[in-house]
Parts: structure tokens; C-alpha cells; sequence
């Protein structure tokens, strides 16, 4: 993600429009209160040095981490704590208490009475049980004698597998850990679950380290940061050197030309600031040999507003080239963004390009595929841009989803749904580091043990009653299971439904991590949506398998077994024989039964319906293995008849069949939806049932015909043409729905658009503020993939193209109205921009990005006319593009004959910019049914590609002449 995080927004997966700054303000909010922490908080020692409690009644563990580790029987004994003080009443009553497993079943309860005199202060130790590793919850419920709650509170409780002790340089698991909580405290945690990395020194800060100009710390300030640092490595922990913004007295004025915060602008003085990183960098670097350079540098944003692209690779070569040939074993880490690294650091032709080790990207968001597909991203640029091809690796320093995520479910359910998203995102993020040898460590965001902190959603820790939420119990398991492993590969390339990691454990034994994936249905919150069913082993003696919480599902005693599968929860495989044998079981000797096999999509018409029109439906094979048998029938709308009521075919594992159901009769409808329904039945090798999937999908002509228009903002010439609609929701439940139409002559390619509006949101004009992204206001884009092979796909060929890396786009144009009407039309994305977004300091490039020429003088690449109309609240798109521009297209075009159709990967998006009514960015892929998850797609490129943000552009459009 990326680039003016003070002005974008951000279209979350679960159709929450939120801004991108209160989407990601956390990112901002941890690096500042690292900045502040040792100006505003001071260190209070362990839990035993803190202050006694001045509340009457606490209820807590025996271990204040509320996190027990097993024993060697794998169980553990956890103790319920309950301090009761009074003052001037004597108090007498019960302490009532139940022990339920992940929140629902009740394994154990108890009631203990008290009668405390006055002035006194008793604790009651109570047993909960023996139990094995899994997430518990503890409701506590102390009443006095006439039966008034006195406490009522729920404790979460994790009891958890060992995890692997020491430091592990190579290890992949990091994590945010505040510094806003116990500082002993958090370390225990951070031990006990396996965590090996944490991002930042706190006694390491600009501030301290260059106080004034040309003053530096010295060996009392040196002394602490080092034992900080060893502190951390007592613990297994490994600290990531951070370079917390400026020093006070460095700090470039705002935008508006008066002073701002330390971390709200670029250095002024870049030469002192890199003298102040090798002053960090210089007294620990036989401690700490990586250090990333500053957080979130976003180009006119929340921490470089008036800094430009050119101006942050020049600091990041001033440091190399400060410290490098003194300590050139110390790894820097820059960027921010997979698609900063690509616009900025190493932006095509550009100046002081390449000068880090390594790169850092904050992949928040859902475990979409997409996720996999940007992290190999970083790494291929990495190793052919950066000065040492990257050498340092791959750091994922902020990532992860909070309880706002999931706003539909109830209860605790949010809680568990982020659970199950921890392990997904790290093996999506650990696979690409396995398969391009590259180092991916990975700090998912973040722990606060007793403290809140802005973002603080995203705690994975209750830090009200100082207890675990879910996903530590998830991380844990996680660690455990997979810590000193190899990640060989992955074993279902073409199977979209399964994610499968094949690990080499160090003592040569094999592990195995495998989820279903989930399916996005508007959001991702719906657990039953994704891919949910069983998976039945076969040879599975010695086999020992964990869920996502570590709770046991198979001990090795049983030659086949049948597990459950439900999306996103991560199983975890543990066998003494040889990773070839386990890969084995798991591809040759297991069955998958998914309730949806099958990825059904019917197509939109691609010309106007007439005698020769066929129904096609696309069916693919999501499954691990061979379909031997699919029956497909479709129910056509009302009024239709079909030659072929059914049709019956075999799938591969990822192969896409497009079956075609000739039309003998048709009704036009006036609105051009067609509902259709299907059904498809699959059948194993004895053609017996083992599946059924149903489901509907309106369908509508998507068509370009030979025609010529004039662009002036008049659609009256377009009435001829059957136009297609999209419909957006927003958050408060408004929909909108927008008509447009597309056409094509020997000169231009031709598109218009009404879009019903409320408020309309603009840009100031390119000439005023070039750093104004188009596609983040109000706009229309239009995205088309016209090439097999594209020159800057840095994926093209991997093995998971289809499922996850594909890049569907190679011209990109974004039409938009700037304020005082000044249409614009944009160019984002062609052949030899190499996916970069437009700063005004890069290299140009061959084609411009930025503004079309749409005037009448020199030579003109398009034509738009945007008219808003503020009294139907109405907006209409004119444009027309010059085939000078989309060439590729063009040639394909020249050679289609007369009543012929061309079938061309096309898609738009509208964007509704502003807070509810407005209803974000809609999409045409989502509206024809069509979403995969892919690479290069959508702008902006800072999380493209989601499922969620229109995935793949492979929707269909018919070009007829």
C-alpha cells in the first residue's frame, strides 16, 4: 500500500468505506508512539515491580500472561486468581465461574464463597482443570450475599504448545509489540509464543541519538540501547533497527510553511539526517545488522508532505553511501509499499534509484491471494533493482485485520475471524520468500499487553483485563508447529480452493500447513461462502493433525482419517516420515469434498441477441484433483428456450471449460438483465453423486459496435447502443446504479457514462496539483488487457499464475472532472510505464503517464466531456481514446470482418468518492460475476489486484463491426 495516506481512500474487502488514513492510521500511530515513548513513558520494571491494584476486585491467572505452556503430556493446570480488598465494609458473597472452550462449550464451573472482614484483602486460587493447548474463555461473576454483581468480567485464556527457544535469524515470525505495555511483560508473551522478531529499539531515537546539531549520544545513552537490545535477545527476540523519523530540529516546515511534528515531514537537512543513521547504526551494528529507514514515506502524505519522490531516494543514498563503507554487513531497508518501491525507490530512469538491502511493505488486509502475488512482487524487484539485489530481504512490518473487519458477525465471532486470518497471511508471505529464496520476516500488527494505543482494534490482546484474545493462541500454534521448518512448496499450484505448504522440519521429519480459502461474496466475513467441506486420508498411520488453535484432531493411530475444512482455518500436519511421503498422502492419498467444487460463471452476451446467440457458462475445476463427471444445466429467463438443457464434461485441477447452450428462443429484456439459474452435479469415477452446486447469475449484452460519436457531453447519439449497469451500496445502505455504454470506429475507441452523484468530488487541476491522484476522487477507469505476454509481468510463467499472480491490464486510463470543470482524462498503466504511478520528480516515461492530450493542438491521444449536473445530481462521461494509444487493440481491430465479433478483456470502474450516501469504487468484473484475484489490475496499485478491489480484468466485451 501506498503513497498520500492523508488523502486516499481505501476500499475495504467487507464494503466498509473508510479512509485510507482512519484505515491505516495504526501504521502512522506506531511508529509515533515509538518516536514518543521515551519522552512520555518510562520504563516500569515486570509485573511484580508495577503498583499494587486500587480496585476492589481483580480477577486474573496465576501467570500474568494468562498463557500456559504444556507440559510433556501436553497439558497444563491454569489457575484462576481472585483478589478481594475492602476498606470500611466487611463483604461477604461468591465468586461464581465457568471454563468454556473457544467461548462456547462448558467444560468446568465452580462457586466460592467469601466473607472478608473489614479493612482486609483475601486472594482465592481456584483450580480450572487440566486441560490441553486451545483458547479458553473465563466469565468470572462476583456477587455479594443479597446477589449484586460486584464484578462481572470474561477472561480469555490460552494454553499453548512450546515454542522453539533462542534467537532464529532466518525465522519469518515478527511481531508489532508496543511499547506502550509492560515492558517485562510483553517479552514473557513474546517468548511464550514464539515471537522472533520486533520492530525497534526504543532507546534508539533521533532525538537521543543527535539531540542538537552536531551533538551525539553518548556511551550511558549507547550503554542502554545496548542492553535493550540484549535484553530482547534473552528472550529469543531479534530487534529490526527502526529509524524513528527526524530528530526535533530537523524537520522540513509543512505545506503550509509553518513548523509540524516530527514525523509529519521530510528532513530539512538530509545530509545531517544520514549522519544521524550512521550514529544509530555505527554503536550497534555487531548487534543489529538490519535497520529499516523510516515508516510510511508516502510522497506528499502524512510523513514527507512536502518531500518528493526524488527527494527520499536521495536520502536513502546519502546513507548508503554513509554507511556502507564502514559497516557494509549492515542491511538497509527501505520503501514502504510494494507499489512505493515500484513508483519511488525504484522508479524506471530516475536518479539515485536501488540504494537499499531490502524492502518493506504493510500488507493489511484479508489473506486474499493477492496478498502472495504482491509479496512476490517486491522480491523480484528487489533482486533486479536494489544495489545488492536484495540481499536483506523482504520485511512485512505492519500487516494484519482487526475486529472491524468483520461487522456482520456478532458476539466473539469478529475475534475468532481474526484468528483465522493470522496463519493464511503468513504462509501466503512465507511461500513467496520460499520459492524466491529470499528471507520474508513478518511483524503482524500488534500486541499492547495493558495498554491501549491508537488502533488499537487491532490488539490482539485485551489489554482492559490484561488477557489473550484468539489470535495469540493462532500465532502460537503457528510458530510451533512451523518454527526450524523449510518451506519446500506448495502442493495444489491450480487448485484455487486449497492452499497446501509442504515444510522439511530440521530433524528432517515433515510438517504440512493447509486451508481452504475463502470466497469473497461482497465481503469476506462469511465464513460458510468460502471453501468448506472434508478432506478423507488415506495411509495416515503416524499422521498427527492440529487445527488453527493447536487443538488435536488426529493422534496417528488411525490408517484414514476424515478431517474438516472450513475457510481459512489452518491445519497443521506432523509426521515422522519424509516430506516426499507426506507430500504423497497429501496429493495422491486424499480426497477432497468441497460443497462447491466447482467455479461457475455465466458470461455476458457479447453482442446484441439474435438467432445465433448461445448462453456460455464458464466452469473451472477448483479442486486438488480430477472431476471425473460434471452434469451442467442452466434455466434460462423467463419466456427463453435452450437446444441443450444439458451438458456433461471432466475437469483437471484449474482447467476453465466454457460450455455453450445455443438459444432457440429469447425475450428482450428493456433493462438488459438476464437472470439465469444453474445446476451442476458432480459425479465420481462410478458416476455416483458427490456434489451439487446451484446458484444465479444476471448476465447483460457487454458489447462495442462500429459506430462513430461526438464527444460533447450529448448522449443522444449513444441511444442506439444497449448500455450495461453497474450498482454500487454504500455502507448506509444506498445503492446507486450507473449506465454505460461503450463503441468503437477506425479512429477512436468511444465510452460514456451517467452516473447519478450526490456530491461531486474533485481535484484541484494537474497543472495546479500534479500530486493529486485521479482515481481517489470521483471517475470513471477503464482497463484493458489486450496482450498474452507483457514485458514489465514480472510473475509471468510462476506456477500459481492463474490462481493468484496473473496481472490483467496493460492500459489504464482514468477519466475524471478537476475542479472549476476541467475535464480530464488520465493515463495510470501502458506498455512501457512499468505499472508506475505518476510523481512529478520521476524520470518521464515512454508513453507519459498524467494527462492525455484531449485538446484541439498538437497531437490529440483522446477526447473527453465530463457534464455534472448539480440539479439531477447527475455526472456525464464523454471520452474517446486514439487508437495511437491502444495499438495492440487497433491490429486485432483491423483484422475482424463485417458481422463478426472480437472478444476483448475490458472492464471500468466507477469511483463514488466522499462519506455515506457515496458508495465507494464499484466495479464491472463484481457486476458480471467474475472475481480472481490476481496481480496488476485496478488502480490504484496499492492493494490492486483483491478480490475485494475488482481482481482480475478477464471479464469479456464483445467488439462487433
Amino acid at each position: 500500500m501506498s503513497e498520500k495516506d492523508s488523502q486516499q481512500r481505501f476500499t475495504l474487502p467487507l464494503q466498509v468505506k473508510v479512509s485510507r488514513r482512519q484505515a491505516l492510521a495504526y501504521g502512522r500511530n506506531a511508529a509515533i508512539a515509538s518516536a514518543l515513548a521515551p519522552l512520555l513513558f518510562a520504563e516500569a520494571g515486570g509485573g511484580e515491580a508495577r503498583a499494587a491494584s486500587t480496585q476492589p476486585i481483580v480477577a486474573a491467572f496465576s501467570d500474568p500472561t494468562a498463557l500456559y505452556i504444556v507440559d510433556a503430556a501436553n497439558q497444563a493446570s491454569p489457575q484462576l486468581v481472585v483478589t478481594i480488598t475492602t476498606t470500611a465494609t466487611a463483604l461477604q458473597g461468591q465468586i461464581q465461574w465457568s471454563l468454556l472452550e473457544r467461548g462456547a462449550t462448558q467444560l468446568n464451573q465452580g462457586t466460592t464463597p467469601f466473607n472478608i472482614p473489614v479493612n482486609s484483602q483475601q486472594v482465592f486460587t481456584i483450580e480450572l482443570g487440566t486441560l490441553t493447548p486451545d483458547y479458553f474463555t473465563v466469565p468470572v461473576n462476583v456477587v455479594n450475599q443479597a446477589g449484586t454483581a460486584l464484578l462481572t468480567q470474561t477472561l480469555g485464556l490460552g494454553v499453548l504448545y512450546p515454542p522453539v527457544d533462542g534467537v532464529r535469524p532466518q525465522s519469518s515470525f515478527g511481531l508489532g509489540i508496543r511499547s506502550e505495555g509492560d515492558p517485562v511483560i510483553s517479552k514473557q508473551i513474546a517468548q511464550k509464543i514464539g515471537v522472533k522478531w520486533t520492530r525497534g529499539i526504543q532507546k534508539v531515537q533521533p532525538q537521543i541519538v543527535n539531540p542538537s546539531p552536531g551533538v551525539f549520544w553518548g556511551q550511558t545513552e549507547i550503554d542502554a540501547a545496548r542492553q535493550e537490545v540484549e535484553t530482547w535477545l534473552s528472550y529469543g527476540v531479534m530487534p529490526l533497527g527502526f529509524i524513528n523519523y527526524n530528530m526535533p530540529w530537523n524537520v522540513e516546515l509543512g505545506a503550509n510553511g509553518k513548523p509540524v511534528l516530527l514525523y509529519q515531514n521530510r528532513p530539512k537537512d538530509l545530509v545531517a539526517h544520514a549522519e544521524m543513521v550512521y550514529q544509530s547504526i555505527a554503536p550497534l551494528q555487531d548487534l543489529v545488522k538490519y535497520w529499516e529507514l523510516w515508516n510510511e514515506p508516502w510522497v506528499h502524505g502524512w510523513t514527507w508532505q512536502t518531500g518528493t519522490a526524488q527527494d527520499y531516494r536521495d536520502m536513502v543514498k546519502l546513507i548508503w553511501d554513509r554507511v556502507k563503507p564502514t559497516y557494509p554487513d549492515v542491511n538497509l531497508i527501505g520503501g514502504g509499499s510494494v507499489s512505493y518501491q515500484r513508483d519511488i525507490v525504484y522508479a524506471k530512469g530516475s536518479d539515485s534509484i536501488g540504494y537499499i538491502d531490502g524492502s518493506v511493505n504493510h500488507s493489511y488486509g484479508y489473506p486474499d491471494p493477492a496478498q502472495y502475488a504482491m509479496a512476490k512482487t517486491q522480491i523480484k524487484m528487489d533482486k533486479l533493482w536494489s544495489q545488492s539485489q536484495g540481499h536483506g530481504g523482504q520485511w512485512q512490518t505492519e500487516l494484519g485485520i482487526a475486529t472491524f473487519n468483520f461487522p456482520h458477525l456478532t458476539g466473539d465471532a469478529p475475534l475468532y475471524g481474526v484468528a483465522r486470518s493470522v496463519a493464511p497471511v503468513y504462509l501466503l508471505h512465507m511461500l513467496a520468500g520460499a520459492e524466491e529464496e529470499s528471507p520474508m520476516r513478518i511483524f503482524w500488527f500488534a500486541l499492547s499487553y495493558d495498554k491501549t494505543f491508537s488502533g488499537g482494534e487491532f490488539n490482539i490482546y485485551d489489554y482492559r483485563t490484561r488477557t489473550p484474545h484468539p489470535a495469540v493462541v493462532a500465532y502460537s500454534t503457528m510458530t510451533h508447529f512451523l518454527e526450524e521448518c523449510q518451506l519446500l512448496e506448495e502442493l495444489y499450484p491450480d487448485a484455487k480452493s486449497t492452499w497446501g505448504m509442504l515444510f522439511s522440519h530440521s530433524d528432517g521429519s515433515a510438517r504440512a500447513a493447509l486451508y481452504a480459502d475463502q470466497v469473497f461474496d461482497g465481503t469476506y466475513e462469511h465464513q460458510a461462502s468460502g471453501y468448506t467441506g472434508t478432506m478423507t486420508l488415506h495411509g495416515a498411520l503416524g499422521l498427527k493433525v492440529y487445527d488453527y488453535l493447536g487443538r488435536q484432531l488426529a493422534d496417528g493411530r488411525s490408517a484414514q482419517i476424515t478431517l474438516p475444512l472450513n475457510s481459512w482455518e489452518v491445519l497443521y500436519f506432523e509426521s515422522n516420515a519424509s516430506p516426499q511421503v507426506l507430500k504423497q498422502i497429501l496429493t495422491n492419498a486424499t480426497i477432497f469434498q468441497y460443497t462447491t467444487p466447482l467455479l461457475i460463471t455465466p458470461l455476458s452476451f457479447h453482442k446484441p441477441l439474435d438467432g445465433k446467440s448461445t448462453i456460455d457458462v464458464q466452469v473451472e475445476n477448483v479442486t486438488p484433483h480430477l472431476i471425473p463427471a460434471v452434469r451442467l444445466s442452466v434455466q434460462p429467463p423467463t419466456g427463453w428456450q435452450l437446444a441443450g438443457p444439458q451438458l456433461a464434461l471432466a475437469l483437471r485441477p484449474g482447467e476453465k471449460r466454457v460450455v455453450s447452450f445455443p438459444v432457440k428462443q429469447f425475450v428482450v429484456s428493456a433493462d438488459n438483465l438476464y437472470p439465469l439459474g444453474y445446476t451442476a452435479t458432480v459425479l465420481d469415477v462410478r458416476d455416483k453423486q458427490v456434489a451439487q452446486q446451484q446458484g444465479q447469475q444476471s448476465i447483460q449484452v457487454a458489447y462495442a459496435p462500429y459506430k462513430t460519436v461526438t464527444v460533447d457531453g450529448d448522449l443522444s447519439d449513444w441511444e442506439d447502443i444497449i448500455p450495461v449497469s453497474i450498482t454500487g451500496k454504500a455502507t448506509d445502505g444506498t445503492t446507486r446504479t450507473y449506465k454505460a455504454r461503450t463503441a468503437w470506429d477506425d479512429n477512436y475507441f468511444y465510452f460514456a457514462a451517467e452516473i447519478a452523484d450526490d456530491v461531486q468530488v474533485s481535484n484541484l487541476p494537474f497543472e495546479q496539483n500534479p500530486y493529486a491522484f485521479p482515481f481517489n476522487v470521483d471517475s470513471i477507469q477503464l482497463v484493458f488487457d489486450t496482450l498474452d505476454k507483457k514485458a514489465e509481468d514480472l510473475l509471468a510463467g510462476d506456477a500459481h499464475y492463474e490462481k493468484a499472480c496473473a496481472t490483467s491490464v496493460d492500459h489504464l486510463y482514468v477519466a475524471t472532472l478537476a475542479s472549476n470543470n476541467v475535464p480530464e482524462l488520465h493515463r495510470q498503466a501502458a506498455p512501457g510505464t512499468n505499472y508506475q504511478t505518476f510523481y512529478p520528480t520521476n524520470a518521464p516515461l515512454n508513453p507519459p503517464l498524467g494527462p492525455l492530450n484531449t485538446g484541439t493542438t498538437g497531437t490529440q491521444e483522446g477526447q473527453i466531456n465530463v457534464v455534472r449536473d448539480n440539479t439531477k445530481l447527475l455526472t456525464t462521461y464523454e471520452i474517446a481514446i486514439a487508437w495511437s494509444q491502444l495499438p495492440e487493440l487497433q491490429a486485432r481491430l483491423q483484422k475482424l470482418e463485417q458481422r463478426n465479433v472480437l472478444d476483448v478483456h475490458f472492464a471500468f470502474s466507477v469511483e463514488d468518492a466522499g462519506k455515506a450516501p457515496a458508495v465507494g469504487r464499484s466495479y464491472w468484473t463484481n457486476e458480471a460475476g467474475i472475481l480472481e484475484s490476481g496481480a496488476y489490475n485496478f488502480a490504484p496499485f496499492w492493494g490492486t489486484g483483491l478480490k475485494s478491489t475488482g481482481g482480475r480484468v478477464i471479464t469479456r466485451w464483445g467488439f462487433t463491426r
